[in-house]
């Protein structure tokens, strides 16, 4: 799945109490010989995943 700064993603999980929860991408770093993405979620909120959490859909990417 690809990803980039700018990115407008969806939080994924369906028996989460966020599940549809929007954000973007607001930033990407290697740490460790991993890929990092910070997301700006619409709540304010920033967070930092892996691109693991996309390959398990965790979350969707809804527009690249």
């Amino acid at each position: 799945m690809r990803i980039k700064i700018g990115s407008l993603v969806m939080w994924n999980i369906k028996n989460s109490q966020d599940y549809g929860c929007m954000g973007v991408v607001k930033s990407m770093q290697v740490e460790e010989h991993k890929h990092v993405f910070v997301v700006l979620w619409a709540d304010g909120s920033l967070t930092d995943y892996s691109i693991g959490n996309i390959n398990i859909n965790n979350i969707k990417v809804v527009n690249f």
